[in-house]
């Protein structure tokens, strides 16, 4: 049997983001069903997800899609792809995401797509591998998040690449020198059960790194998704994350987060003000299925 190249794509599950990206998907699921790369992904039918998943189907293409088993018991569990492989957890999720991939495209998306994204650039700024990491900036929806990632000092040049179209992606991984994962039976570090752990103390981030920044938006994430309810605080002397916050601020104004969601993030100047502010932190809640999914794919598409 022959292999079949994989493109794992993060991108968002929200159903209520403009029209405008919802065409984007529908169009990279014809440019990756075409190339013959097989599509991993993370198994919903909900969004930008199901879109992309559905488009590369209805065009001849192959899916994986990894699913935690609490996704598979509800509506937005994607029953239609050529396989699936189902998970215990959001962290065991990620790391077959990764591992299943070839080649990693970052389309738009909200906390968990950025959180994926940070993470493998986190592994590969360690040495862990040298896929490909791709964002596809479609209008220009990364500008932010892509200006932060330069200043970092840990992250080499070469982790990343960004395209601005999504015709740009597959010419883009394949004009590449490829990539490997340097040893597939290592562990891949994460945060998520020291974030997790069932403690209100403040997770509070100071250092402006591709560790600390992965770090906060994984807590931001799994916060988001009511996994912890941590406070979560952001010491930003100098302005120094002010791009990062900024990003944050483009995502909720394309409703990938929730209008709810940036106010699970307390930013100072000061680390005596920030820790007064996070004392007063009040618990978040959202409903997933309402305010970020929206309608199944299905009818957000027609």
């Amino acid at each position: 049997m022959t292999y079949q190249k994989s493109i794992t794509v993060y991108l968002g599950s929200s159903g209520h983001c403009r029209s405008f990206f919802k065409n984007e998907a529908a169009a990279l699921g014809q440019a990756i069903a075409r190339s013959g790369y097989r599509l991993v992904y993370g198994g919903m039918d909900a969004g930008l997800m199901g879109i992309l998943a559905n488009t590369v189907i209805e065009n001849g293409g192959a899916v994986l899609g990894i699913v935690p088993r609490k996704i598979k018991d509800i509506l937005r569990f994607h029953k239609n792809l050529s396989e699936h492989i189902l998970v215990d957890t959001l962290w065991e999720r990620k790391r077959l995401l990764f591992r299943h991939g070839d080649a990693i495209a970052v389309f738009p998306g909200g906390f968990g797509t950025l959180d994926e994204a940070l993470e493998v650039l986190y592994w590969a700024a360690l040495g862990l591998h040298t896929k490909p990491v791709v964002f596809i900036n479609s209008g220009g929806y990364w500008d932010n998040a892509l200006a932060y990632l330069r200043t970092l000092p840990d992250l080499p040049e070469d982790s990343f690449s960004a395209v601005d179209t999504v015709e740009d992606l597959i010419p883009a991984i394949e004009a590449g020198p490829g990539g490997t994962e340097a040893d597939t039976t290592a562990n891949l570090p994460h945060f998520e059960d020291e974030i997790a752990r069932h403690t209100r103390a403040p997770l509070i981030v100071r250092d402006m790194t591709i560790a600390e920044s992965y770090r906060l938006v994984t807590a931001l994430g799994l916060r988001q998704v009511g996994a912890h309810s941590r406070p979560i605080g952001l010491l930003n002397d100098g302005g120094r994350f002010e791009r990062l916050i900024a990003w944050i601020g483009d995502a909720a104004r394309e409703r990938f987060i929730t209008d709810k969601c940036p106010a699970l993030l307390t930013v100072a100047e000061n680390e005596d003000i920030l820790k007064e502010a996070l004392a007063l932190d009040e618990p978040v809640s959202i409903d997933l299925v309402h305010e970020k999914w929206g309608v199944p794919a299905e009818v957000a598409g027609s």
